[in-house]
């Protein structure tokens, strides 16, 4: 599991009124914004050891308050080695919440899928309408269904 250095480092540092903020962090840009009822978590730039822990903490804050939500990495650029570990660890407790959600790769991110995640667990795309037609389709079917 992905823990942080620091125990309150998921709710330090990071805005919490309703318009889009960008929160930089050691090589990476993170911002989340709401589409089409689907909460999109947009992180650009480079993922490596030094701000893995914070890409992490700042996607698993929307789990629970997100009906639908799609991690955006189609630009980011170089992704380590544990960031397979922290999307598992995403997947995990979206799968606890019952949040529908999707990663939106870019190559970098799709060859690291790739090598560590050769059974497709974590649901990948990388195509945006794909990303967004998926989750917020598991959302209308979902509403549906009850």
């Amino acid at each position: 599991m992905i823990t942080s250095h620091y125990p309150d480092s998921a709710a330090r540092g990071f805005t919490t009124h309703s318009g889009p903020c960008t929160v930089y962090c050691n090589g990476t840009q993170m911002r989340a914004y709401c589409r089409h009822g689907v909460t999109v978590v947009q992180v650009t730039g480079e993922i490596d050891a030094t701000n893995i822990d914070r890409v992490y903490h700042y996607a698993h804050r929307f789990v629970d308050v997100a009906p639908g939500l799609i991690l955006d990495l189609s630009e980011v650029d170089f992704m380590c080695a544990r960031g397979i570990f922290a999307l598992y660890a995403l997947s995990h407790e979206c799968r606890i919440a019952r949040t529908d959600w999707i990663v939106l790769t870019s190559p970098a991110v799709a060859r690291l899928l790739g090598v560590g995640d050769p059974n497709r667990v974590i649901p990948a795309t990388d195509s945006e309408h794909l990303a967004l037609a998926g989750v917020a389709g598991h959302q209308r079917a979902g509403r549906s269904a009850s």
